[in-house]
């Protein structure tokens, strides 16, 4: 590894606080509307207040938290009509970016889904929510990325926080680990038939599935 690879790989402190805040909220660690005090926090981190702002900051371009003037920063806090909106918006990015990203796929990339697919196995086996979440994300931005549209693709990475905050609920929804991995390999399965219109109803119906159950049981 030379020293310009070594400078490549190094992050900011802030941003690799950034990550463990992130990761603490998805674990639910950390709850939706819960205060975040600087002082606290770079005393458990050991790093100045100037870092954590720096940190927070990040979070907050994510609208993973929000600062309130004279009252402080805070987790964000999602509420049922959020969730629609991210369920209506993936929706439409996914259709469309599957659609197009179909002609392109050749067996390395099938390769690489089945890779992910078995790794949802896996993790589905050690029921680790987690574990599979990362691994939904995954998957989906695989395909999105191959769609050959850049604006597609720059509106969905600026979407990755928010839909894995999304997706962190879906627990409650399905009826075991096992049967997220079934929902995932089912929708593989659609993409290696290469039928545009078995695709397309797949992935609405991939995404929609949780609609009722997220909304109606929980945020109406």
């Amino acid at each position: 590894m030379g020293s310009n690879d070594y400078a490549i790989e190094q992050k900011p402190l802030s941003e690799l606080i950034a990550e463990q805040l992130r990761a603490r909220i998805w674990d639910k660690d950390m709850a939706f509307g819960e205060r975040l005090l600087e002082t606290d926090l770079a005393e458990e981190y050991d790093v100045s207040r100037s870092t954590i702002r720096e940190a927070l900051k990040i979070l907050e371009a994510e609208e993973l938290v929000v600062s309130q003037a004279r009252k402080g920063t805070y987790v964000a806090d999602f509420t049922g009509e959020d969730f629609n909106e991210m369920i209506e918006l993936r929706t439409l990015l996914e259709t469309t970016a599957f659609k197009k990203a179909l002609p392109k796929l050749d067996k390395e990339h099938m390769a690489a889904l089945e890779k992910i697919i078995n790794e949802m196995k896996q993790k589905a086996a050690e029921k680790d929510w987690h574990a599979l979440f990362d691994l939904d994300t995954a998957f989906h931005s695989y395909i999105v990325h191959l769609c050959g549209n850049s604006r597609i693709v720059k509106i969905y990475q600026s979407l990755q926080v928010q839909i894995r905050t999304f997706l962190m609920h879906l627990d409650k929804y399905y009826s075991s680990h096992q049967s997220f991995y079934e929902e995932h390999k089912d929708l593989y399965e659609a993409i290696a038939t290469k039928d545009e219109k078995k695709v397309q109803e797949k992935v609405r119906t991939h995404i929609e599935y949780v609609e009722e159950n997220l909304l109606d049981g929980n945020y109406n």
